[in-house]
């Protein structure tokens, strides 16, 4: 990063959200960050090159243009030295398809492929493009080599059709930029072992009924890629989500109260942190589930309850030095009180704390406001997307264990 603005290369391909590259360009911009754009000989038929010369003041990479800089330097790999990082938006299925294959046909391509740091894309195109089991395939291909793609939003195309493939908002992806430039400089868990649990475990009454708790998942998954990028080897034990994998990170399926417990306490002894972020059911049925499904019927139905295994309390009793967070869903600001309790009751090193009784947060939402609380501080966090919540949680517990291991904080 340079010393005093990050320079930010945007690559614009050839799809009619064109145009919201230039607010990009403005957001990226307001958050104080230089830009350098590369047009695809495609993207110029939908924005005038000058459009992007006006707003970023310095001239726009072109295809047919020279290679060789009037400073005698190659265009491709010069840039590519300079940047701190790469966004590509809007991204084609072909350009993504070029960049999963190791494709260098153009400018931009080039200088992708020549590019060594941090690279963001924002897909855009029409739905059945985007669902194409390619594509498909091409963004898995990404994402496990670090790319970072900004899903696109759901709504109308500018072909007619109705569904995914619009490119994301510019202010969603200018908040992805500044936390994929934040992150670059915090190595703070390097050398740690964390397992984190997400999701709602899920406690069957016969085949095909369960008692459950209400969990996307997104927050353990926002904390599981944020803690992998800072260096530390993760572990993600998660219960009944349907998100895509988190590259670098080990994931291991526990769907139910009882193999979520089995998984903790198997990898209780290696780790140095453990992140219970995931909702454990409280209970499950006592005689254990119906064979098959049970019928419906007019009667009223009694279904026997006994309690499952409080994980946090077993690794406890059984830890040897690990540094215990837990999570506290608490219904209004009064479970400030229940969620210290809670965190003394289970001999936690720290809690995280959200009020459930707010629709804005918090369930199957993308953001979430929470209290950080330890033994003698309480941080509150307001509301912004569970990427950045979960980066300011393992700034708190990297200072924390760093500061119990008596070990001056690594640079953040």
């Amino acid at each position: 990063m340079t010393a005093d603005r990050p320079l930010v290369l945007l690559g614009v391909t050839g799809g009619i959200a064109a145009y919201k590259a230039a607010e990009l360009l403005r957001g990226l911009q307001r958050a104080d960050m230089d830009v350098r754009v590369i047009m695809t000989q495609a993207a110029t038929r939908f924005v005038s090159p000058m459009t992007f010369e006006a707003l970023s003041g310095a001239p726009v990479r072109l295809d047919q243009v020279s290679e060789l800089r009037a400073d005698s330097k190659i265009t491709h790999v010069e840039d590519a030295q300079e940047a701190d990082i790469m966004v590509v938006a809007p991204a084609t299925a072909n350009t993504m398809a070029k960049m999963a294959h190791g494709v260098a046909d153009n400018l931009l391509t080039s200088m992708i492929l020549a590019f060594g740091k941090t690279v963001v894309v924002a897909p855009a195109m029409n739905t059945n493009m985007w669902e194409n089991p390619a594509t498909q395939r091409n963004v898995v291909t990404l994402r496990d080599r670090g790319v970072f793609v900004v899903e696109p939003g759901a709504g109308e195309l500018a072909c007619g059709d109705f569904g995914s493939g619009r490119m994301a908002e510019p202010d969603s992806i200018v908040a992805e930029v500044k936390l994929r430039l934040q992150v670059q400089r915090k190595r703070d868990l390097r050398g740690l072992r964390v397992l984190i649990t997400a999701g709602g475990t899920r406690e069957p009454i016969d085949a095909v009924r369960y008692i459950g708790n209400r969990s996307s998942g997104k927050m353990g998954f926002a904390l599981a890629r944020a803690a992998f990028d800072r260096g530390a080897r993760v572990i993600l034990v998660e219960a009944n989500v349907d998100m895509p994998a988190v590259p670098g990170v080990w994931q291991v399926e526990a769907p139910t109260a009882k193999t979520m417990h089995d998984e903790v306490m198997k990898h209780l002894p290696d780790i140095d942190i453990l992140i219970m972020a995931a909702a454990v059911a409280d209970y499950r049925v006592a005689d254990g589930p119906a064979g098959g499904k049970i019928g419906k019927g007019r009667d009223e139905w009694a279904i026997g309850l006994e309690a499952t295994t409080d994980i946090l309390c077993d690794v406890a009793e059984h830890r040897q030095g690990q540094f215990l967070v837990g999570f506290a869903a608490e219904y209004g600001l009064e479970g400030l009180k229940r969620a210290r309790d809670k965190m003394e009751r289970k001999s936690l090193d720290m809690i995280v704390f959200n009020d459930i009784s707010r629709t804005d947060i918090g369930f199957d939402s993308d953001y979430n406001e929470v209290r950080v609380l330890s033994r003698d501080s309480e941080v509150v966090v307001n509301k912004a997307p569970k990427e950045t919540i979960a980066e300011i949680i393992l700034d708190n517990i990297a200072q924390a264990v760093r500061g119990r291991q008596g070990e001056t904080p690594l640079p953040a």
